[in-house]
């Protein structure tokens, strides 16, 4: 029995391929720009040259967010605000149809780089220095 359901996984992994490769790729691109500073907001925008269902945000190889497409839309955007270091990473965006259910192989990816903390919020850090003393 064994054998047959490694035969069934392999053909429902290779008819998924097959599928994958008969949808357009997604392209994705950010706004304003790759670099960003924490606090900023990040419009990421697939564009889909297909219609479609529903649109997947991926991070870091990570489902993040997913939208049911209006059907009139060949863009859908997901906004960011940028509230840590960890917001940088690879983003990727796919697409579904829903007749035949078939999803697209995944945008090329496109790294969000966080380059810190912006003047503005520098002024609200404040370092504390806590005196040791030391004992010879």
């Amino acid at each position: 029995m064994a054998p047959m359901a490694l035969a069934l996984i392999l053909g429902w992994w290779l008819m998924a391929a097959i599928r994958a490769q008969h949808l357009p790729r997604p392209s994705l691109w950010l706004h304003p720009s790759q670099r960003v500073s924490m606090g900023d907001t990040v419009t990421l925008r697939c564009h889909l040259p297909h219609t479609a269902a529903w649109v997947q945000l991926w991070f870091n190889g990570t489902l993040r967010s997913d939208k049911e497409k209006d059907e009139e839309q060949d863009t859908v955007e997901f906004f960011l605000v940028v509230t840590n270091l960890e917001d940088a990473g690879t983003y990727q965006c796919q697409y579904q149809v829903s007749e035949p259910l078939w999803t697209s192989n995944m945008s090329d990816p496109v790294d969000l780089v966080v380059t810190g903390v912006p003047p503005a919020m520098t002024e609200d850090l404040q370092i504390q220095v806590t005196p040791v003393t030391v004992w010879i």
